[in-house]
């Protein structure tokens, strides 16, 4: 079942693009899938490389170290010694990578009804070719931490996006399973809405786009 929207000019804060998160929101977190497979072809422990990831992911992230950067990292601090795939990243992420469906659908969903949705994500630069399929045709902007050199939720990342779509941040609704990005996207002027599920955000939508 699709979203009943009624637009009309008399709103003054009328929200013209919504921008989705995307792991936890369009797709199924991918973190422990993709820490999981790189132990496995990595050969160590779960600790190490939990302890590497989270030294490393915010440069990486950020587009501050590249793929090859980041493994050497890890690398020095587990003793990892194994021979890499090209993008052991990619190859992870692919491995993890779940659309959530009926999110998709709710995207397009207010695409078809004139909203312009985008994607706002801390997304490391091996996983862009994933964005090149099909259901993402209809997100536009697609902001990604490692481009703009920010990640969520740091403000400049925020401001980037409101700057790309040209808009009043009040016509900007964000949707994100994290707390602290919602609370930095209302502080910064947009709306927000934090995501659970596809049936309570339609729910929410259908009441909120009126």
């Amino acid at each position: 079942m699709g979203i009943v929207l009624r637009k009309t000019s008399r709103e003054p804060d009328m929200i013209k693009a919504v921008i989705f998160d995307w792991g936890g929101v369009l797709i199924e977190n991918p973190t422990e899938g993709i820490l999981s497979h790189c132990r496995e072809v990595l050969g160590i422990g779960s600790g190490c490389m939990l302890a590497a990831y989270r030294k490393l992911m915010p440069y990486f992230q950020e587009g501050k170290i590249t793929e090859e950067e980041f493994w050497k990292g890890v690398r020095r601090r587990t003793g990892a010694k194994r021979q890499l795939p090209a993008s052991l990243w990619l190859d992870a992420f692919e491995k993890s990578y779940e659309e959530k469906k009926d999110v998709f659908s709710v995207a397009a969903d207010l695409h078809e009804r004139g909203y312009r949705t985008g994607i706002l994500s801390n997304t490391e630069k091996p996983a862009r070719p994933l964005m090149n399929r099909e259901p993402y045709r209809i997100f536009d902007p697609i902001v990604l931490s490692w481009e703009v050199g920010s990640a969520k939720p740091q403000n400049r990342i925020f401001e980037i996006l409101i700057e790309t779509l040209s808009m009043n941040p009040s016509d900007i609704l964000i949707i994100d399973d994290v707390a602290i990005n919602i609370t930095v996207a209302r502080e910064l002027g947009m709306q927000g809405l934090l995501f659970t599920d596809a049936e309570t955000l339609r729910a929410d939508l259908a009441s909120l786009l009126r």
